[in-house]
């Protein structure tokens, strides 16, 4: 017990099995062994321990990990968290030395760095799966540079794009994830060994030793805050929320669009689900997981936030509760990560119902109007035009490449009879080459930028 000597009873057996975070705070044992290596050389720059201690206390820590990694832990009834285990461990082999391995050291900066150390390489790796995934949406949006689709507004057909413009969309929103998975890898990258359990100590440690053993970027200002703030955890479930929410939206378009009343794309059998009781299902299941998933990760940013708020510095026990919604958040937006990944590659795509969509439904009148701009006409009045040769058409279900001299003059004055040619979907998409547009020439340029993001995260 790391705390007995001030009690003249030991703690009741339900205390300790109803305090104890050991199942899932020993996620953290790498990164608790890697702290108390530094904390070691902190504690030999300060005269506190014998440098020849080093060695047999690295061997003793580099089995504890490797037992951890294959499994084979032994974890005992009084081992209450990740960090009495190990100290546990380490008196038990090394005696003397490892008595005195907690010098000058708390579990509250103790946790702070295992949690700071586990959230910068979480964030590497989200941001890596996030640029994964913008890559097979570049790798996707090449192919169909030119296949046309509708886009939408309110869920109802707006304007033709193409599916490439429309996979550089979902592309440039993940790309932002990335850059924010870094930020919240910097954020992380901050060292508060030394800081105690909220004031530091007298024994003249100096933290820049455990920082640049660690390979943080910064070194804590104020002890207290050192060991209460959580604002990095709160910045990587941001990031993982928002992620989530982004990776939602496109598992709702691969249901809408792989769905009958859509018939837009189809998903490879092995990336399709089927039916207990109807024989003919196809079902997007991954999809729509990816979209329920989300949900989840809103509730742990949430539930992290509300443990944290009105707790009063330095240290509380609530803060315990830090660790498993910062778990459960990353495992499961890696896993939505990769799940999307392997969707977008595994679509193919009924141009022929594409292309019919995105001439259908009148997506030529924001071109029409804009026509009538380019000869003078008001836009406002130019819009009132196209809204009567849109109505003038729907009454007789005709094109735009139907409309009559007299329909086209009765919408608007101004109005040519070439304005017929608007109707072609594929030439509105090429007029549209202006910056962030659908043209081929412009998502191209799209892909190169997404490409370049993703190569520069490193």
């Amino acid at each position: 017990m790391l705390w007995g000597g001030r009690f003249d009873h030991s703690p009741h057996s339900d205390l300790l099995r109803l305090s104890a975070s050991i199942e899932f705070d020993q996620r953290l044992l790498p990164q608790d062994v890697a702290a108390t290596k530094a904390h070691a050389r902190t504690l030999v720059a300060a005269g506190l321990l014998a440098s020849d201690a080093l060695r047999e206390l690295d061997d003793c820590l580099d089995e504890l990990a490797s037992e951890h990694a294959a499994g084979t832990l032994e974890i005992r009834a009084e081992d209450e968290d990740v960090h009495s285990l190990v100290e546990r461990r380490l008196t038990e082999q090394l005696g003397e030395t490892g008595r005195r391995i907690h010098a000058g050291r708390s579990r509250n900066d103790l946790v702070a760095t295992d949690l700071r150390l586990w959230c910068k390489s979480a964030a590497l790796e989200l941001a890596a799966a996030a640029g994964a995934a913008v890559s097979a949406l570049c790798d996707r949006a090449e192919e169909h540079l030119d296949t046309l689709m509708p886009g939408y507004t309110h869920l109802q057909r707006a304007q033709p794009v193409t599916v490439g413009f429309h996979f550089c969309a979902h592309g440039f929103a993940l790309a932002r994830d990335a850059g924010r998975f870094m930020a919240a890898r910097d954020a992380a990258s901050t060292s508060v060994l030394g800081a105690g359990a909220l004031a530091g100590a007298t024994l003249a440690l100096d933290p820049d030793v455990a920082a640049r053993e660690l390979g943080f970027d910064a070194v804590f200002d104020n002890a207290m805050d050192a060991v209460s703030d959580r604002d990095f955890a709160c910045e990587l479930l941001f990031a993982c929320a928002l992620c989530c929410v982004h990776l939602s939206r496109l598992g709702e378009e691969i249901v809408l669009w792989t769905s009958s009343e859509f018939s837009f794309a189809r998903l490879a059998d092995a990336w399709s689900t089927g039916s207990s009781m109807m024989p003919q299902k196809r079902n997007p299941d991954l999809a729509e997981l990816v979209r329920g998933r989300a949900g989840r990760s809103l509730g742990d940013l949430m539930g992290l936030m509300g443990v944290l708020k009105g707790l009063p510095l330095a240290y509380d026990r609530d803060l315990q509760e830090d660790k498993e919604p910062v778990f459960s958040s990353v495992d499961r937006t890696m896993s939505c990560l990769e799940a999307v990944s392997h969707l977008v590659r595994a679509l193919s795509f009924d141009e022929d119902v594409l292309a019919q969509a995105a001439g259908g439904s009148a997506t030529w009148a924001t071109d029409v109007a804009e026509a009538l701009v380019r000869r003078g006409v008001p836009f406002r009045e130019a819009h009132e035009g196209a809204g009567r040769l849109v109505a003038a058409l729907e009454r007789r279900g005709a094109s735009l490449a139907e409309a009559t001299p007299e329909e086209l003059q009765a919408a608007h004055s101004r109005l040519e009879e070439g304005d017929r040619a608007l109707g072609d979907p594929g030439a509105r998409v090429a007029a549209r080459s202006g910056r962030g547009g659908p043209a081929p020439s412009e998502v191209a340029r799209q892909i190169a930028a997404l490409r370049a993001a993703v190569g520069a995260l490193g």
